[in-house]
């Protein structure tokens, strides 16, 4: 039985601090190519003295800027090569754009220097063949210290702020008009809504370029405090249809990570495992990135990967998640508070991913059916994790076997993973009608398959889209069903834009007179690549649709 909120796997990326340097990144690349991962994002902290860039980005020489990027394009291009998209939040304040005699935190009044600087650098980017797939500005600014109210990261305040954004936001899209530019990076968005909604505010009276809203947040039982603030107060706009809602920094334990610490061992693990279905059914929730990827050290030991660039526990348990299929299958689960599963089959392969969050040990059984007699395991615990998965016997249709406390285990049945693939869809773009609905869509980046769910929702109208080479465009294929796979009612259409030459192609009834303004971005389609929108519509409650518009076929090299 097919089940709401498809495994995502693009939407569950990686966040490093700007603590790790360029030769950890060569470390430790293997686990990029590894982990599946879709984006990394970084706190760049340029012009910070205690991040670990060997010279400052800009310098000024007789009133002129002299730019040095190239530890950044480095980083970016160990992303790059392993299929990861580099995700960059433009901070902090280097010395050529302080207020003279400030620190980092203080940004010149007029901001010129750092502006021409994110300028000069996203520029020089596209003109050295790298590429950013997200531009932030800045982060963190409204961070205080709660005893004394100092900044921790940006002197500014509000209005500040907003006019670095303005700025730096209309820089970005002058040096690059199909950058993806986004703000503010939140610290504190459930207490600090008034920035979100100034925020808000001044994009839609200016028509600011805005492509991502972003927030942090760190712990699992009050996340979901701030995704409702942030929704909140969106729905208080009508312009924001297409407005993509990024948590780009999220741990499920709050922060504290001694080295060693809980966070260190399986227990996070299982928290993460957890988070999983809660964060999949907000579907605007479009981008979560991990906090962290690698340890940064300086009292944070967060990483998936430790300082010495051994596994964690955590690590195993993403890989798991990552190498799952994205068809979302029902999974019956009894038992005590904190035992959880999620569910996926693409036909060949299935897989299983169980925790165990209660107080106890369990014994797990999970029942498969009779058509196999082996599966493979992989059990993530106190005492570590195999290199490898293990061969289990299915016992009268069943696996059985023990969860301690904390415990998280992968399930495995019919073929194995295939490898990562680098990604059809070089983008997605979103209409969110209703925030506030439990429909949903998806799209897989590896494959570009658009997906729909109803959800509880009759006659819903869901719209989203992927952009692929036009070498990648196939015949259409597109199913309704229920969730036992028995065909639905709805329909659904496609508009297809392209340039070189520029025409628009609609498939299916009707799709000529639905009104697709709404819902096509504004920019134009880059040359060579084809704008696949697709709607559902008329489809009732319970409703699952799977839309197939593209293949790696035809493609030379997958373009990222």
């Amino acid at each position: 039985m097919l089940e709401d909120y498809p495994l995502s796997k693009d939407r569950i990326g990686l966040f490093n601090s700007g603590l790790v340097p360029f030769s950890t990144y060569e470390r430790d690349e293997r686990f990029f190519a590894e982990s599946g991962a879709s984006h990394l994002r970084i706190d760049l902290g340029w012009g910070a003295e205690w991040m670990p860039w060997s010279r400052e980005v800009v310098e000024l020489r007789d009133g002129k800027a002299s730019y040095s990027f190239d530890e950044t394009d480095s980083i970016a291009r160990v992303l790059e090569r392993n299929g990861v998209t580099p995700y960059w939040s433009y901070c902090y304040a280097p010395v050529a754009a302080r207020e003279p005699g400030q620190d980092w935190r203080h940004m010149a009044a007029d901001n010129s220097v750092w502006v021409d600087t994110v300028r000069a650098y996203v520029i020089g980017a596209r003109q050295r063949g790298v590429r950013i797939g997200y531009h932030e500005v800045y982060n963190e600014p409204d961070l205080r210290d709660e005893r004394t109210a100092e900044p921790i990261f940006y002197a500014g305040d509000l209005e500040d702020y907003l006019d670095l954004y303005r700025q730096t936001a209309l820089a970005i899209r002058e040096a690059d008009p199909q950058a993806r530019i986004g703000g503010p990076a939140l610290a504190a968005a459930s207490v600090n809504g008034e920035w979100i909604r100034r925020f808000l505010a001044m994009v839609q009276e200016e028509q600011l370029p805005l492509d991502f809203l972003s927030f942090h947040h760190y712990g699992t039982f009050s996340v979901q405090k701030s995704i409702d603030t942030v929704l909140g107060i969106l729905a208080e706009f009508d312009v924001f249809q297409q407005l993509e809602l990024h948590l780009n920094e999220y741990n499920s334990f709050v922060i504290d990570y001694p080295r060693g610490g809980p966070q260190d061992t399986h227990l996070l693990g299982a928290a993460f495992a957890a988070d999983l279905p809660r964060l999949l059914r907000v579907s605007p929730l479009t981008r979560v990135s991990w906090a962290q990827f690698l340890d940064s050290g300086h009292d944070n030991f967060s990483g998936m990967i430790d300082i010495e660039g051994a596994e964690k526990p955590l690590y195993r348990v993403y890989r798991l998640y990552q190498s799952m299929p994205v068809e979302r299958r029902r999974v019956n689960i009894t038992g005590p508070e904190g035992l959880g599963a999620i569910a996926s089959s693409d036909g060949g392969r299935s897989a299983v991913l169980a925790w165990n969050r209660h107080s106890a040990g369990l014994e797990l059984r999970v029942e498969v059916g009779a058509i196999l007699e082996r599966a493979r395991i992989t059990l993530v615990g106190a005492n570590g994790s195999p290199a490898a998965a293990q061969d289990i016997a299915i016992v009268d249709g069943a696996i059985v076997l023990t969860l301690e406390r904390g415990a998280v285990v992968g399930i495995e049945l019919g073929s194995e993973a295939a490898a990562t693939t680098r990604r059809l869809a070089e983008r997605v773009n979103y209409s969110f009608v209703n925030r506030a609905a439990s429909s949903w869509m998806d799209v897989d980046e590896a494959t570009a398959i658009i997906r729909f769910g109803t959800a509880d929702v009759d006659n819903a109208v869901l719209v989203g889209g992927v952009e692929v080479p036009v070498a990648a465009l196939t015949e259409s294929h597109a199913t309704v069903v229920f969730a036992d796979g028995s065909s639905a009612p709805g329909s659904v259409m496609l508009r297809i834009d392209r340039t070189d030459p520029s025409r628009t192609t609609f498939i299916g009834e009707n799709a000529s007179t639905f009104d697709w303004s709404a819902h096509i971005p504004a920019r134009a389609v880059p040359t060579g690549m084809a704008r696949v929108t697709a709607a559902l519509i008329g489809a009732p409650a319970g409703a699952f649709a799977t839309v197939r518009v593209a293949s790696s076929a035809g493609v030379v090299a997958s373009v990222r």
